[in-house]
Formats: structure tokens, C-alpha cells, sequence
């Protein structure tokens, strides 16, 4: 089967992706370049989606794709050289992310809200102090992920992937960790609220 995409060559005309990865299977620079050309916007996409607000290296990652191309140019198969790049890219996307996870910073008003906050001064540090000594009860992974969830918003599942964590076991863990915190603000004379 012949593959319909189509690259610009330098010298006029158009090669087919089939003509390309043979060019590219003997070592031609030209081919690697015309596989540039097409891709580039495509594997910086995929960059764009797994590491959003990072421009920088989306073109830094696709750079990287494309020589791992290169380095693989033996294996490319005509008709599959889109997915390839695709795999490659949404991998080395998720490394990077993976890579750059910091400790999420637990700031001494998480958790609460605007409408949430007490009357006097002496009551909120009592409160902030309480919340702080609450959550430094679980343990890192369990606060990190009552902040993504909790604090910043993060969707359950987006919280688990970034942590790498089974979605399950993210659910099982913050519904432990509510009943813990739960457990401990009675402990200190906090009664919670009823729906």
C-alpha cells in the first residue's frame, strides 16, 4: 500500500513517505529533513498536550524525536512512521513531565476558603495551625495528592498519572486519608459539619 502523505523536496516536486523512509534507511540527511518538515508541527502537538505551558521544550523534545528517528531509521515502515513519531514523542513527553515533578508546595491557607475563614485572627492561626498539623499526618504521597486533588483542582486521574499511581489506588488513598484527617480534627475538638 502507498502511503498518500507527501513531503516537499528541495529541489521541487513531491516524494512520496514511502520514497522517504528508503532515502532515510541509506543515510540521507535530505530525507531526515523532509521528515522534519512534515512532522515537526505534529510532534510538537503531542509535546503541547503532555507538557502544556512549556514551549520550550516541545521543540526541544521534537528534536530529540527526530533524532531518534534517525537512530531507528532502519526501523521505519512506510504507513507507520506518523505513530512511531507519535509513540516516541507522548514517551519521552511523559519522562520529561515525570522528570520535573516537584514537591507541591503546602501553603499555610490550603484549604481554605474565602467564605471558610474564621472571625477573629486567633482563631484562623488556630485553625491554620490545625490544618497544617492535619495534613503533616499523612504521609508525602498522601499530601501531595490531597493538594493536587484538593487544593490546585486536579482531577483525580490527572493527579494519579502525574504521580504514577493506579487511579484506583489514588481514589482508596484520598478516601483513607479523609477519614485519617477526619479522625485527627476530632481528635483535637473539631466536629464535622453535616451535609
Amino acid at each position: 500500500m502507498i502511503v498518500e502523505a507527501r513531503f516537499n523536496r528541495k529541489e521541487g516536486g513531491n516524494i512520496l513517505e514511502e520514497e522517504i523512509v528508503l532515502r532515510l534507511n541509506r543515510g540521507d540527511p535530505a530525507a531526515l529533513e523532509a521528515l522534519i518538515d512534515c512532522y515537526a508541527p505534529y510532534v510538537c502537538g503531542v509535546a503541547a498536550r503532555i507538557l502544556p505551558g512549556r514551549p520550550e521544550e516541545w521543540e526541544e523534545l521534537a528534536g530529540d524525536v527526530f533524532l531518534a528517528a534517525w537512530d531507528n531509521r532502519k526501523k521505519l515502515r512506510p504507513g507507520q512512521v506518523k505513530g512511531w513519531l507519535s509513540t516516541v514523542a507522548r514517551n519521552r513527553a511523559f519522562n520529561r513531565r515525570r522528570g520535573h515533578r516537584e514537591d507541591l508546595p503546602l501553603e499555610e491557607d490550603i484549604l481554605l476558603l474565602q467564605s471558610d475563614l474564621p472571625q477573629s485572627e486567633a482563631e484562623y492561626r488556630e485553625l491554620r495551625s490545625t490544618l497544617s498539623l492535619a495534613l503533616g499526618s499523612l504521609d508525602q504521597q498522601d499530601r501531595e495528592l490531597f493538594v493536587r486533588h484538593y487544593y490546585y483542582g486536579q482531577t483525580v486521574a490527572r493527579a494519579a498519572e502525574e504521580m504514577e499511581l493506579n487511579l484506583s489506588t489514588a481514589k482508596t488513598r484520598l478516601r483513607r486519608g479523609r477519614e485519617r484527617l477526619k479522625r485527627f480534627l476530632q481528635e483535637v475538638g473539631y466536629e464535622p459539619m453535616e451535609n
